[in-house]
């Protein structure tokens, strides 16, 4: 992978994070998220729990996903809280009159974030915001000194 490249999917794990840390840390609000999930039914006292639960797993999910720290498993996190939010929040299916543009418009969105994740999950080798050298253990740290040791001229 060449550094354009890097820089690139870098960039764009950026951008796909951004909305879920906005959320997370309360930029965006959730009021009209958490009236979704008592009209769906879920008991008052539950909702604040969940709102709790899904802003913790959208603020480290994000972290760990713009920084590039296991950004395949944070993928796969937002993932497993977008997909029940988005049939939830946004079921155009259901609403009617005014309600149904901003409902399709919305779950087209959050589907597009999928996708995004998706790819991002999908994709094995993943730069890092910044970079890290790789670990060596210290067995094969000693076969490389060994290995250059044994190839240098002898003096």
């Amino acid at each position: 992978m060449n550094s354009t490249q890097r820089c690139v999917l870098t960039f764009s794990r950026v951008l796909v994070a951004a909305i879920f840390l906005l959320t997370g840390l309360g930029v965006i609000s959730q009021a009209l998220a958490a009236k979704a999930l008592v009209d769906h039914g879920t008991p008052a006292s539950l909702v604040d729990f969940l709102m709790l639960g899904a802003r913790s797993v959208q603020v480290v999910a994000g972290v760990c996903l713009a920084l590039g720290i296991y950004p395949r498993l944070a993928a796969v996190a937002l993932l497993v809280f977008l997909l029940p939010a988005t049939c939830i929040g946004h079921a155009f299916w259901q609403a009617s009159g005014a309600a149904y543009l901003p409902q399709l418009i919305n779950f087209l969105k959050n589907t597009a974030m999928i996708g995004g994740l998706l790819f991002i999950a999908a994709t094995e080798s993943q730069p890092t915001l910044f970079p890290r050298t790789s670990p060596v253990n210290d067995g094969e740290r000693e076969r490389m000194e060994g290995h250059q040791l044994k190839s240098a001229p002898a003096s």
